[in-house]
């Protein structure tokens, strides 16, 4: 699971977590993760409070298990920490985590206009399925969905900045 991004009118944000409730009595928080780099809490200094990214700052930052547990300025009690139940955590896009070469964030493939080698529109990418062995891109037009396993011997090429993906299509693809 890579960083999902919510766009807003002013700017781009990355979903990083969301409070799974208060953790203790001091006012310390368990967060669901909604990103592979779960270290980043430990270095940030502020967080991106609701759907209007309210800036708080981040006082700590742990480990617990599959989750984070963080404390927020201002939230110094159970009572607090429970209140945010729910809230989402987000960071500024231009905070994102550098990725390595041909690594792409989830919101960077969908949208992408699928085209294969031969030059044949397939659609547009519209969700990705994560399977165990390898995530599959759906591509739908007005008449189909297309089912593409994310695998180098089909997908040829990801251009993000052109807003294409070109695919080999296998045999039974199509």
């Amino acid at each position: 699971m890579l960083d999902d991004r919510a766009k807003d009118d002013a700017a781009d944000w990355v979903l990083i977590g969301v409070i799974a409730g208060a953790h203790g009595v001091k006012g310390e928080m368990k967060v669901n993760l909604e990103t592979d780099f779960p270290d980043r809490f430990k270095r940030l200094r502020t967080v991106y409070v609701g759907k209007d990214h309210v800036p708080m700052r981040l006082e700590s930052a742990r480990r617990l298990g599959d989750r984070v547990a963080i404390r927020l300025a201002d939230c110094t009690d159970r009572d607090a920490a429970q209140a945010l139940h729910g809230t989402l955590l987000f960071i500024p896009s231009r905070d994102m985590m550098p990725l390595p070469a041909h690594t792409y964030y989830r919101d960077q493939i969908v949208g992408l206009r699928v085209v294969t080698t031969a030059g044949d529109v397939l659609g547009t990418i519209t969700e990705i399925l994560v399977t165990g062995s390898n995530d599959v891109y759906v591509a739908r037009d007005e008449q189909r969905e297309i089912l593409i396993p994310a695998l180098k011997e089909i997908v040829r090429e990801v251009d993000v900045n052109g807003g294409r993906m070109v695919i080999e299509p296998m045999d039974g693809l199509l």
